[in-house]
């Protein structure tokens, strides 16, 4: 006990930092600021191996400053990816922590204004090193490291921090399941949804899980997939630690995709050997006012058809020659002269209008048969036209549900700015992968930027030509999705200085629609809206 507390009374936390991170930017004042660079390192080492690199420090202000480096130990704090650092106390540790290890060539160091320096470094990792994963911090800062019983610390708020994953080999466990994965809510109206998902690190090192979240309606088709760790570093979890993921999901409404909702988690891990697992949750997406519309439709074509098929039964028995009070008490007398024929009153129905309309001389009297003809047999047209219409109905409905692709937008939140991604971004993403590393891609031109926003109602256009024009050289800033519009026509959006620049892209994308706008931001002078023609232009 008193051991635990000495460590605990040792442990100075100095900030919440995710495990992996982007680029850290440290600020005193508004005219104070430090970058550094990588932002994390990841090495695998052997026993009795040394290994050296260094650290780049970026000054970007207009006046020279001094930094102070030093290493501390880091630690995993709670599931949403924080850590603690622990500075240096050999006579807890015993030489067995990453920071131990690492030794400084330089701790304090000069920068020039709008210059960068390097921090070099050691890692000198001991024969008797335990293996798996080790972690460590640089903390680079603006004040110097003060004492504190024996160990350094760096006292200062205007620090900057590139984190240190070592992976020493011998005895490593790479073992990892989905501990909980859940939508938040059971029933939304619309399809929108917030997911959580725990992973839980049960070996030795840290693991990058990645994988996607693939959302399917009821009828088994995607309505969006969700990346999970996918060219990010902030995802590793740590030995014998749970991290938790939050998503959330927003999919193109439409009104054949109510229903109930499948999201499948798969994510693959490891180093050594690539390991897989998945985990599965359900939800509905019932609108309660449209839910309720349809059921009370449906309850009332149901006591419609039950009431025309009785009246047509009454009347098939009674051109049978069967009376209602027979078939009502269920004693039917099987005679020769009583014949049920299930087509009865049809037949009849037809008959009498064959003869009225032989016996008619002209063609008014014809349209006053048939229109006679209809009115008497009203219900049983009504019933078919009623028919026809619903089975019409569930056609589309099962047409439009059975939709391959759908937009959707998904958010990736995280102790960092949320990464927001789109339909257009994932299927981009994908579609880059899968050209050939030996693809000629042209080299930038000198040409101003480029948005994409794919207003086609068809999934994937924009992603389909931002790959176009990248690979003849053009920027291309951002490409999103409008949800709900489904326009033919590609139209290029530009500032009236650009007009030179539009015609030229004009003529790349088949000689589009131009249309000038003087209010078009400065930093995205070209805007394309991309129409369905150009699907036929791709084909």
């Amino acid at each position: 006990m008193i051991l635990t507390l000495k460590i605990i009374n040792k442990i100075l936390v100095s900030g919440v930092f995710a495990i992996a991170l982007f680029p850290f930017f440290a600020s005193a004042q508004e005219s104070l600021s430090l970058s550094v660079s990588p932002t994390l390192f990841e090495m695998t080492a052997n026993p009795d191996q040394k290994w050296d690199s260094g650290v780049r420090i970026i000054n970007s202000n207009p006046y020279e400053i001094v930094v102070y480096a030093d290493v501390v130990n880091f630690a995993p704090q709670g599931e949403g990816g924080q850590g603690m650092f622990i500075p240096v106390d050999p006579s807890d540790t015993e030489g067995q922590t990453l920071a131990e290890w690492i030794n400084l060539k330089e701790r304090e160091i000069i920068i020039p204004a709008e210059q960068t320096a390097n921090i070099p470094f050691s890692i000198s990792v001991p024969e008797d090193a335990p293996p798996g994963g080790h972690y460590a911090a640089m903390l680079v800062g603006t004040k110097p490291p003060a004492n504190t019983e024996g160990s350094s610390f760096l006292q200062t708020a205007q620090v900057v921090t590139s984190l240190i994953f070592l992976r020493v080999t011998g005895d490593v466990i790479e073992d990892g399941a989905i501990r909980e994965f859940r939508s938040v809510k059971t029933l939304v109206e619309k399809p929108e949804m917030s997911f959580e998902l725990r992973f839980e690190n049960k070996g030795n090192v840290h693991i990058l899980p990645q994988g996607e979240i693939k959302i399917l309606n009821m009828w088994g088709q995607e309505r969006g997939i969700i990346p999970v760790n996918r060219q990010m570093l902030f995802g590793n979890v740590l030995p014998e630690q749970i991290r938790k993921y939050s998503f959330s999901w927003a999919g193109e409404w439409s009104f054949s995709d109510m229903g109930r909702y499948t999201a499948v988690a798969t994510l693959g891990y490891g180093y050594d050997n690539k390991q897989f697992v998945t985990s599965e949750t359900f939800f509905w997406v019932l609108p309660w006012k449209i839910a309720s519309t349809i059921a009370l439709l449906l309850i009332g074509f149901i006591y419609l058809i039950t009431w025309a098929i009785r009246i047509y039964i009454e009347k098939m028995f009674t051109l049978a020659g069967v009376s209602s009070s027979q078939y009502n008490s269920h004693k039917l007398v099987n005679t020769k002269s009583q014949t049920l024929s299930v087509a009865a009153p049809i037949e009849a129905g037809i008959l009498d209008l064959r003869t009225k309309l032989k016996s008619s001389t002209n063609a008014g009297q014809k349209l006053t048969v048939l229109f006679e003809f209809v009115r008497k047999n009203k219900i049983f047209f009504f019933v078919v036209v009623l028919v026809i219409a619903f089975i019409m109905s569930s056609v589309w409905y099962v047409k439009n549900a059975s939709v391959t692709e759908r937009g959707y937008e998904v958010v990736v939140n995280s102790d960092n700015p949320d990464v927001k991604l789109s339909s257009e971004q994932v299927y981009y993403e994908e579609l880059r992968n899968e050209m050939t590393a030996n693809k000629e891609v042209s080299e930038t031109k000198d040409f101003a930027v480029i948005k994409l926003i794919n207003r086609s109602g068809v999934n994937g256009l924009a992603a389909e030509m931002r790959l176009h024009l990248e690979s003849e050289g053009y920027e291309i800033s951002n490409i999103s999705s409008n949800f709900g519009e489904s326009e033919r026509n590609t139209v290029i959006v530009y500032h009236p200085d650009y007009a030179e620049d539009a015609l030229t892209l004009s003529s790349e994308i088949k000689n589009v629609l131009l249309s000038s706008y003087v209010d078009a931001p400065a930093s995205e002078p070209i805007t394309v809206y991309v129409g369905s023609d150009y699907q036929s232009d791709v084909e």
